[in-house]
């Protein structure tokens, strides 16, 4: 999830919704010197697909995320669509509508204010949350706009393996397995597997997240930190007293018409790296690499399993770079690299050592590009992990619903390092009830 203290002074900066009739499959808009067309069957290089979970407290910081991708624009090259949900209560600002609407992104300069035209008027009752939702945006905007390469971004809140994407007035909050659900359901349709899947939500580039996401898409880009409420690199472009800064973001955009997959994953990195204020950590995660990753981990949970050194592995943990704050389970998403370095320098057992150094050269190889703010995290390196150490009843949260969890003992070497504490006289599993910032998780019902 993203964390709402950078964006308190929402008044000082409102965006401003004109009200748009829904546009005709026959619509031209004029975008800079070329004309794009809105209709289907126009090819493509990419699709740029934006699913907004605005719906909550976060509602003003995503229609600037939708103004500030005007300020590049679907072009010849290039179809940007972004779908966004603000709720029953006219939350667009303007008072103008409430409910969901889907935009087809045209390039526009006119900053606070959302000029693209709207593709879909959805109504009010749009439950973002729901998987359904989610596969059926992908599979209309796939058959609309072709294109040979896909990237998909998720934009709300986000807890990790906990989930993201919530709708506070028509559902709850999407699970990491029913992400997975919505990507597979609407791939069987389309017979296209997505290319990019962006999280655009605090702490998701997680082991358990990309390990669960892994059949589904080629790539994960995400942030093991919080991020701030604009997220990504879109919050900041509104800010006229870094301008040098803008420029060299716009010039990163618009390389990406051009480009594949993985150098796009790249490009993102890269501008998310000249925004530390909102996006602390931001990496890009090959996701073919996952089953090597996952392999690693489990022979590293078997060496903790056995191991006589509990003491040393949980100083260890305590001692790695850490991410979410002071909250549980958030407080405990660990970086993996990190973990797995500390350990092998902290027990003496020679074959327990390689298999975290086993971990760390699986992890490397997974990375495609990373960058953090290195002042705050040096030891950042691209996926953090669930490392909690007063487990002693296991992780709850309803982690054994992960693939993760069912395919290594990860969970089986939480349990066995735990340490006595509050954790274990508890009668009930533990659910997480809050994002990040505080606000109020709606409950799975």
């Amino acid at each position: 999830m993203k964390i709402t203290g950078t964006k308190n002074n929402y008044n000082q900066n409102r965006v401003e919704i004109k009200k748009e009739r829904q546009s005709s499959q026959h619509d031209t808009v004029t975008t800079g010197s070329e004309n794009t067309h809105i209709s289907e069957g126009v090819h493509k290089k990419w699709l740029f697909m934006n699913y907004i979970g605005g719906d909550c407290n976060l509602s003003d910081m995503m229609l600037y995320n939708i103004d500030n991708q005007e300020l590049t624009g679907s072009d010849k090259n290039t179809h940007i669509i972004a779908m966004i949900d603000v709720g029953h209560e006219e939350n667009a600002l303007d008072g103008s509508w409430s409910g969901a609407r889907t935009f087809y992104i045209t390039k526009d300069d006119t900053s606070e204010q959302i000029n693209s035209p709207v593709i879909e008027d959805h109504g009010v009752n749009v439950d973002m949350s729901s998987p359904a939702t989610l596969s059926e945006f992908i599979v209309n905007t796939i058959k609309k706009f072709p294109s040979d390469y896909v990237a998909l971004i998720l934009n709300d809140h986000g807890g990790g393996f906990t989930g993201a994407m919530a709708d506070n007035s028509d559902g709850d909050f999407m699970s990491v397995p029913q992400i997975k659900q919505a990507l597979s359901d609407a791939e069987k349709i389309t017979g296209k597997k997505i290319d990019i899947v962006g999280l655009d939500a605090c702490l998701m580039a997680q082991t358990e997240v990309a390990y669960e996401l892994k059949d589904n898409t080629s790539i994960l880009l995400a942030s093991e930190e919080n991020e701030g409420g604009g997220g990504w690199t879109y919050n900041e472009i509104l800010n006229k007293s870094i301008p040098e800064a803008i420029n060299k973001l716009q010039t990163v955009l618009t390389k990406r018409i051009n480009v594949s997959p993985v150098d796009f994953a790249k490009i993102v990195v890269r501008g998310n790296e000249l925004h530390h204020s909102v996006t602390p950590t931001f990496s890009a995660i090959d996701l073919t690499k996952m089953d090597t990753l996952g392999h690693a981990v489990n022979e590293f949970a078997e060496a903790i399993i056995l191991s006589g050194e509990k003491e040393a592995i949980r100083t260890a943990i305590t001692k790695s770079e850490h991410y979410g704050g002071f909250d549980e389970p958030y407080t405990d998403f660990r970086d993996l690299y990190h973990i797995a370095d500390l350990i092998s320098n902290s027990v003496q057992d020679k074959k327990f050592k390689e298999t975290a150094e086993g971990v760390k050269k699986a992890l490397k190889d997974s990375v495609i590009a990373n960058e953090t703010a290195k002042y705050r995290y040096p030891n950042a390196n691209g996926l953090s992990i669930y490392a909690p150490t007063n487990a002693v009843l296991g992780p709850e949260y309803n982690y054994n619903e992960l693939n993760f969890a069912k395919n290594t003992q990860w969970d089986e070497a939480i349990k066995s390092i735990g340490k006595t504490g509050k954790h274990a006289i508890r009668t009930a599993p533990r659910i997480s009830s809050l994002w990040p910032d505080g606000s109020v998780k709606p409950q799975k019902k």
